[in-house]
């Protein structure tokens, strides 16, 4: 501390290379702490300083040479990095990440802390108290500092940085993605929050690794919706439940319903709700497959509105022209009409209406008025027993389990889409929704349901 000034000047933090290859802190400034019996360091490291000196597990040289109870990281996933990830650093101003944990896994045992209250003289006692935690960790030459969590934030920092240079050797990415990875090196001078822990043990440092990840509870895809501000089709879902959208909460007097369940992907059999968030986040994605939709970057509000539009005229469509859904809206304030209609009408089951999204993209694709196909919705068959949904929908006819993966719902999707516009459909198109009746049938001989002829 400078006696003559009311400032502390910290020590310059001394750069070196150490003998393991990487760069190393000597001396950083830091606070100290301990939570049970780990003792740690939290301070803060520029980006740039950051990749350089805090490496992977896997790229120590003996790494490959460890037992699977020896190693502690998981796997990188670097195709997530680059396509989540690196877009958020690169694009997003109010970018933050938490702190990176790092584990001294070399030199641990040589680590020096000296408190501030040490080099700062004379100050008044409540000072003097609160400088006890703060100071300088000295690190030793022949250090060793590998990413015990946030390996994927660290990954993200070194190739915004470096661009495709900090991709680690033996990943791959996906080759569409090659061309919109260039370097940053102006994250260089970001700084980011990091905390040195001591690999006192294998075991203890394992263990830590577990917890971290194992109470580190991940965000729901409802929650994910919820809170993204880039995501166009989060922003879209979310203006549909808003005031004034389709889908908005249902009043009079003192009646409320919500028609969309936003806190769980599922509907429960007696729930008074139409759909759910996330069905309507997949549907929105279906009917925009056309537009080339980055769900890192927000595009203009003239494009997300001409987006909202296409989904929400979808919606609008449904709820007018379909019978059972224009039923619901009308009586649902006063009665639960959703589970009485979901105990045996899969218009009521969101994968359902994620395939009537594809249904409504075909027509798009092909210049057909989705009000008119629409209207045919109500001359299909929709009971759970309908053998015609059987391992396309629903499986098993007794417990009516319904099929939620994505292949089932495009397929039932084409079965629709046949049954609304079969006419209209080219014979490739005929062809390949007959191969899926045959295929969830096993019937080689089965024949194409009737089209649908309405007025």
């Amino acid at each position: 501390m400078n006696k003559n000034s009311d400032t502390i000047e910290f020590k310059q933090t001394r750069i070196i290379k150490n003998k393991y290859g990487g760069i190393g802190m000597q001396t950083i400034a830091c606070f100290k702490g301990k939570f049970g019996s780990t003792e740690y360091y939290q301070t803060k490291m520029s980006a740039g300083t950051l990749i350089n000196t805090v490496g992977f597990a896997k790229e120590m040289s003996e790494y490959s040479e460890m037992t699977a109870d020896e190693k502690i990281q998981r796997d990188l996933d670097v195709n997530r990095v680059v396509m989540e990830m690196v877009p958020y650093i690169t694009q997003d101003k109010d970018r933050f990440y938490s702190s990176i944990v790092v584990d001294i896994y070399k030199g641990w045992e040589e680590i020096e802390f000296e408190p501030l209250e040490h080099v700062t003289g004379d100050l008044p006692k409540a000072y003097k108290n609160t400088m006890s935690d703060f100071g300088f960790v000295t690190f030793p030459d022949a250090q060793v500092l590998i990413a015990l969590d946030g390996q994927h934030r660290l990954l993200s920092l070194k190739i915004a940085i470096k661009g495709l240079m900090g991709i680690p050797a033996g990943y791959e990415i996906k080759p569409s993605w090659e061309k919109k990875i260039y370097p940053h090196p102006e994250l260089a001078k970001e700084e980011v929050s990091v905390i040195f822990v001591k690999h006192e043990s294998d075991e203890k440092i394992r263990k830590l690794f577990n917890k971290i990840n194992k109470y580190a509870k991940q965000t729901s895809r409802s929650d994910n919706i919820i809170i993204s501000e880039d995501d166009a089709f989060a922003v879209i879902a979310r203006r549909l439940i808003g005031d004034g959208g389709p889908l908005a909460t249902l009043s009079r007097g003192d009646l409320k319903q919500d028609i969309v369940n936003w806190k769980s992907n599922t509907l429960a059999q007696r729930s008074a709700q139409l759909t759910t968030l996330s069905s309507i986040y997949t549907i929105s994605e279906t009917l925009l497959k056309n537009e080339d939709i980055d769900v890192n970057y927000l595009p203009d509000d003239e494009v997300v509105d001409s987006y909202y539009e296409v989904v929400a005229e979808f919606w609008d469509v449904l709820l007018s022209e379909v019978k059972v859904y224009h039923d619901y809206m009308n009586k649902i304030l006063d009665y639960n009409i959703a589970a009485e209609y979901r105990v045996n009408n899969l218009l009521f089951k969101p994968v359902t209406q994620m395939a009537l999204a594809h249904v409504a993209y075909m027509a798009q694709n092909k210049g057909i008025d989705f009000r008119r196909v629409a209207g045919k919705i109500n001359y299909i068959d929709w009971s759970m027993d309908n053998k015609l949904w059987q391992n396309i929908l629903v499986i098993g006819s007794a417990k009516k389990k319904m099929i939620t993966g994505k292949d089932s719902i495009k397929n039932a999707g084409m079965i629709i889409s046949y049954l609304t516009m079969g006419n209209e459909m080219t014979d490739m198109e005929k062809n390949s929704v007959l191969e899926i009746i045959r295929n969830a049938t096993d019937d080689e001989k089965a024949k194409l349901p009737d089209v649908i002829e309405v007025g």
